[in-house]
């Protein structure tokens, strides 16, 4: 096995386990924990605190998968562009130290939650984790828009993997900045985001396929 079909397979295997344990953390766990009325929140995670703890090792098990990622990437795209590749690698390393500033902000909630003390520290740990995560996808949209054309650019790839890498990358931008700069129509831009979900995963997700199965082989293809 060649060396660019490691690094596909090790950021490929990393990406899909990634989008499986995000699916636990925040689709299952976060979503059915944390909602719209607060005291019913602090009332669900304290009833399921091991149920959310279980959520924050999943979110540290994303961290990692993402330096993982990072790295193979940069790798896998050294050769088509070495400069686009490094930016693109370090966006992501990036991202995932605002992650890890953002899961500290879950271990704040428990924390408060477990020492009993007021419910306002463990809303205000969760709308920073929050604010923090989201900040954080503003600059993994720069990722992923890097990785489309890193990937348009490599002789090897069809265009559309490009394509839906850059529109996932658009998406990922334009709702967390719109967070940031119209915090007052949340109602909006929460409805455009649901809009926009798909496409904002299939990006990853479908490089991610052709990572595994295609990318970094010898033979050419199209």
């Amino acid at each position: 096995m060649n060396e660019q079909r490691k690094y596909a397979l090790t950021a490929g295997i990393s990406l899909l386990v990634m989008a499986v344990v995000a699916g636990f953390s925040y689709g299952y766990v976060y979503s059915s924990l944390v909602v719209a009325d607060a005291d019913t929140t602090i009332e669900n995670i304290s009833a399921s605190i091991s149920l959310f703890i279980g959520g924050i090792i999943g979110w540290v098990f994303i961290l990692i998968l993402d330096v993982i990622a990072a790295l193979a990437l940069y790798q896998f795209f050294k050769p088509t562009n070495y400069s686009v590749s490094l930016m693109t690698g370090m966006l992501r390393l990036l991202y995932t130290a605002i992650l890890g500033v953002a899961i500290i902000q879950l271990i704040s909630v428990v924390v408060s939650i477990n020492s009993h003390q007021d419910a306002s520290g463990a809303l205000n740990s969760l709308h920073s984790f929050e604010s923090f995560w989201s900040f954080g996808l503003i600059i993994f949209g720069l990722h992923l828009t890097g990785l489309g054309i890193l990937a348009k650019n490599y002789p090897h790839i069809h265009n559309v993997f490009s394509w839906l890498l850059l529109i996932a990358g658009l998406c990922y931008l334009g709702i967390h900045l719109s967070k940031v700069i119209l915090p007052n129509m949340s109602a909006q831009i929460q409805q455009a985001e649901m809009i926009l979900s798909l496409p904002m995963a299939l990006g990853e997700l479908a490089f991610a396929l052709w990572l595994v199965f295609k990318g970094g082989k010898i033979k050419k293809y199209k």
